[in-house]
Order: structure tokens, then sequence, then C-alpha cells
């Protein structure tokens, strides 16, 4: 991509063309788009009603209205000429929905289903309604999630059966929301006029983090009014493929909207220090071959920085070498009164995270985890106690339904199973399950009533409508016990007794109210769940071959896993701590012990003027921290 322009002022560019600006890590993609809006409508007489802003996220949109609301701030507008939609794309294509639902086939009262949890089990039984295998309908399922260009066959017909489904029920999909919103302004031109009126100066975050139907939606939008797009987005930041999102569509943008468009690129980073974004950025550029190449970044706060490679023996010393860096951070604040460090410990998935936890629960550092397992196994009862209250839903019946099956409380085998005789007596069974949607589709019944209907010829139906039955009596007893003991018996909760106490364990602690200021600044999470996030110190474990990057992850796919790794590195504001560890025991990396490991590619293109290596002995060194006790 050649032809960028560099500015630190892009929200004043002004030259009747589709702009995209390239914001990295800290450069103040947020203030761009908030001054935009101050431009357009101090400078050009934008409307409130001329304006649509799109983000990436609720949260991102509510930040937005805050900034735009705050009197005195720099990104203050009047209430009269604020933008009447500051929304995520699904939200528009919701609100578009709404408006027309008629002309897609719904009724008003529509019903948007996002849950994973009842969206896999409706593809498989289409599938299997159309004589498929389950791992068809899951690849249906990841196609649709992807918005996949050019889907299998099988694949097609395996969503159009899955739809029928969903509006046989009055209900769309997550992804419907998109799609439908599409097809409502593809179909009727007029409509397509109205809602591009509206978005004459369209202004879009995150660009990076589209997906195809989501760029058809912003090529509706903006088909009579492509001066007035505005996109802010950084294809080093594109680590989304598995929501279908992917860095192309900044990478095409002249080929999409133009040889004339403008592309401008943010220089001045003030959050990132140089050596983090440095070092970050040698890595994404070594390994993503196709990216836009950016210029050199300035850095006005002249902060260094700190990049520490960690080289130790084992996970165990990793651990206690990260629970010493934090440990030491915390005393020195003490009676200290500015603003507490934040720690973030960045982990490749959740296989990594007991010895993290358990050390900082031994040295009492206090954390929050997005890895401790709350459990689920209550909202069994919650799912149950909804159908007895409204049987008529199709969605609560087939839940119920999948509980029965998984547990094998109906004599189905599980999705678990693996012998030949119990993935062909599975089939078997769900064969008859999935049969109810034809009578659904066909007489507009409930799935209940089907159930009762047919089964007076199916032994595998009785079972489960006894079940059912059963159920509803205990519970219109008030006996307590009796229910408890039946849900409990036919969806298996909890796999043994302490996970049912760790469960009790993790709902009483969350009704005790955290106070922010006593809040825990140390936090572990993954780096696709860091990303918007930013602490001043940054800790990535995992950093090996066959971890990070996984085990034969070539082209796009070893892309990503470098865009990801920048990610997670430029969340860091003063100190980032990279960790490589010799052996790691199998509980986490699934190898014989002991098993060496081989330091991850990605460091080896570390700029070696940037960092510092610390090689770490099998005996610990480090002088332990005196513990106290935390009240």
């Amino acid at each position: 991509m050649e032809n960028i322009i560099i500015s630190d002022e892009a929200y004043k560019c002004d030259d009747g063309v589709p702009i995209l600006l390239l914001a990295g890590p800290g450069t103040g993609k947020t203030y761009q788009l908030a001054k935009r809006i101050q431009y357009l409508t101090a400078e050009k007489s934008a409307t409130a009603d001329e304006i649509t802003v799109i983000t990436f996220t609720t949260e991102a949109a509510k930040g937005m209205r805050q900034k735009l609301e705050e009197r005195g701030g720099n990104e203050y507008i009047d209430p009269a000429q604020r933008p009447k939609s500051i929304l995520t794309m699904h939200a528009l294509g919701h609100k578009i929905l709404s408006e027309h639902f008629d002309l897609v086939g719904l009724k008003e009262d529509f019903v948007v289903v996002e849950d994973n949890k009842i969206r896999k089990p409706l593809m498989r039984d289409a599938a299997i309604l159309l004589k498929y295998t389950e791992k068809d309908g899951d690849q249906a399922l990841k196609d649709r999630t992807y918005a996949t260009l050019k889907p299998s066959e099988e694949s097609r017909k395996i969503v159009k059966k899955y739809e029928e489904i969903l509006r046989v029920c009055n209900s769309i999909d997550h992804d419907d929301q998109i799609s439908l919103a599409c097809k409502i302004l593809r179909d009727n031109e007029h409509l397509r006029q109205k809602y591009s009126k509206n978005s004459k100066y369209l202004l879009i975050d995150e660009y990076q983090d589209i997906n195809q139907g989501q760029f058809e939606l912003i090529d509706l939008l903006s088909r009579d009014h492509r001066e007035g797009l505005f996109v802010v987005g950084d294809d080093d930041q594109s680590i989304y493929s598995f929501r279908g999102g992917s860095p192309t569509f900044i990478r095409n943008f002249r080929k999409h909207f133009g040889e004339n468009s403008i592309i401008i690129q943010m220089q001045t980073s003030r959050r990132c220090p140089t050596n983090v974004l440095e070092c970050a950025s040698c890595i994404v550029a070594q390994f993503d071959s196709a990216r836009v190449p950016k210029g050199n970044y300035k850095y006005p706060k002249n902060n260094l920085g700190k990049v520490v490679l960690h080289d130790c023996p084992s996970d165990d010393r990793e651990a206690e070498i990260i629970a010493t860096i934090i440990k030491s951070t915390l005393e020195e604040e003490i009676g200290n009164d500015s603003e507490p460090k934040k720690h973030f410990i960045l982990v490749p998935n959740k296989n990594y995270v007991s010895k993290i936890e358990d050390i900082l629960k031994k040295w009492r550092i206090a954390f929050n985890s997005n890895f401790e397992d709350k459990g689920k196994g209550l909202s069994n009862f919650v799912l149950i106690k909804g159908w007895i209250s409204n049987n008529d839903s199709n969605f609560l019946t087939r839940q119920c339904i999948e509980l029965m099956i998984e547990s094998g409380a109906v004599g189905i085998p599980s999705s678990r199973s693996r012998t030949e005789e119990n993935i062909k007596n599975r089939i078997k069974g769900l064969t008859e399950i999935v049969s109810l949607w034809d009578v659904v589709i066909s007489s507009k019944e409930t799935l209940f009533s089907a159930l009762k209907e047919k089964s007076k010829f199916s032994d595998v139906l009785k079972n489960i409508l006894d079940k059912f039955e059963e159920l509803s009596i205990v519970y219109e007893r008030d006996n307590v016990p009796d229910f408890l003991s039946k849900v409990a018996n036919y969806t298996k909760p909890w796999s043994s007794l302490s996970k049912f106490f760790q469960e009790i364990y993790h709902l009483s602690k969350s009704q005790i109210q955290t106070t922010p200021a006593g809040a825990p600044n140390v936090r572990v999470l993954t780096m696709q769940s860091s990303k918007g996030l930013q602490a001043t110190h940054i800790y990535i474990i995992g950093l090996e071959e066959d971890i990070i990057p996984r085990k034969d992850s070539i082209g796009d796919v070893l892309s990503e896993e470098a865009r990801l790794l920048f990610v997670g590195m430029t969340r860091a504001q003063e100190e980032l701590h990279l960790f490589k560890s010799r052996k790691r025991t199998s509980s986490s990396t699934y190898r014989p012990i002991p098993h060496d490991l081989k330091v991850s590619r990605f460091l080896n293109y570390l700029p070696t003027d940037k960092y510092e290596k610390q090689f770490h002995p099998v005996q610990s060194k480090i002088k332990k921290v005196k513990m106290e006790l935390i009240k």
C-alpha cells in the first residue's frame, strides 16, 4: 500500500474521499474519532441525523458517548448536535430489522439467539435432518460465523434448514442481525437510501475486525456518500479470525473504495514505551509479510520502558519470578499516594493458569482470573424451571433435551463418544429427536407437543417425555429435595461433590461487593481478552515453540499468532516481561516429562538493543520476599 500520509490530526482531513486512519497502539484512535465528530458538526454543519458511528463493543459505544457529553472536555459536543446513532454493527443491524421485520418473514416480537449452547445443537439438528453428519453441522456453523464467501454445498443446505428452524420459532441468531439487515437494504432501494442518508458521515472503529457480512453492510450504507466514510484500524491488531475478522479489509481499502482514497498513519504513540512497541513491531513485521508498511513511530514522553526476556528452568520457577516482581512492586506502593500499578499475566490458555494462581494465593496476592472454574451446574436448575414455566418455548425444550442427552439420562451416547457402536447409537437417537422439527415446521406445533405426539411410537422419545413429566410433577408438589434430586439425576450438573462446593463457593464470593479502591490490580487473562486494555506491567508466558506459536502454525495462522503477540506486548505502559521456560509440566503441554522446550521463533527477532535477558538457574537465588497476611 503506497502513498500513506503521516499525520496526527487526521480528523481534520477533508478531501471529499474515503479515509482510512491507521492507528497503532497508543496513538489515540478514540480521540481521533471523537474529534472527527466534533469537526463534522462544527466545520461541516453535519446534523445529528447524518452521522453514524460504529464501534466494536457496546462498552466502546458507551465510552464514546461519555466523551461527547463531558462538559469542558476536548471532545464535548452540544446535545442537539450529538449523533443519535453511536452503536455496534450488530446493534445497527438489529435496529434495521426491528423497523422492517416483516420484510424478512419475522414477527414484531422476534427473538435473537446468541448462545452457542442452543445454536450448535440447532445446526447439528439441521445437518442430521438432511442426512449429513454432526461434523458437517459444526462446519456449517463455522462457515456462518466466519461469513465464509464460498461455503460448500452441504453447508449452504444445512444453514438454510437451520434458518428454517429459527424462523418457525420467530427467531434469528447473532449473525442474522447483519445478514438480514443487508438483505433488507439490498432488496429495498428506498430503504437503503434512507439509512444511507442517516449515514452520510459513516465513522467506523476497529475496522481490522470486520468480516465479510459486516463489510457488505458498510458498503450498502456508504454507497451514496463515499466521501463521508472514515474508518479507523490497525491491521497489526487483527486477531479475530475465529469470528471471520480479517486484516484484508484494511489492506484492500483502496481496492474497495477507490484509488483516490486517503490513507493516514498516526505516528505518535503516547501510551506505549519505545522499547515495547519497537520489539512488538519487529516481530509482527517479520511474520506478517502482507501487513501495511508503517513509518517509524514517535514517542513524545521519552519513555523507553523496560523489556525483559526471562529464561526459566521450569514453570514453577516462572510463577515464582512473576510473583516476586509483583510482590516487590506492591510493597513499594505502601504509603505511596501514587496510583497503584496494574499487572496483567497473559497466558496461552487455561492449562497454563494453575501454577500462576497457586503462587499468587500462596503469597497472599489478590488477583482476578478469567479462568476460575465458577461452574455452571446451577444453571441447569434455572433452565428446567424456565421450561416448566414456559414449555411452549421450543428452545428451552431443546436445551433441556440436550442436557439429558449429554448426561446419559436418556440412553443416547454423549458427543464425547468415540467407539463405533456408541456413535451409531447416538446418530440413531438423535435422528428420532430431530424428526420433531419436521412436525414443528409442517404444522407449527411446539416442540414439546410434537414430543408428546411422537413419543407413542418411539422408546427414545417416550423416555425423554417421562423425564419431563416427572420434573413437572415434583415441581408442582413443591418438593424441594425431590426436585433437586431429579434435576441432578437427569442433567448431571456436577461431576463430583467438590465441583458442587466449588460452584457454591464462587457464587457466595460473587455476592461480596468490592469497591473500586479494593479491587485487585493483578489479573490473569489471555492475550485476546487483553485487547483494548492496558497495564503498567505485562507478563507473557508460554513463549516456546509449539505453544506460542502453536504447533504446525504456517501461513495466515502464523501471521495472526504474531499479531496476537503484538497485541499482548503493546498492552504494557511501563514494563514488559516475556517468559520462556525450559521445561513445563504435562498438565499444560500434554507431553511426557521431562521435555525440553525450544525458544519461540518469535523471540529471535527482538531487536538486541531494546531488551535485556535474564537467565534463571535451576536453584532459586531469588531472595524470598516476606509475605504479609492480607486481612
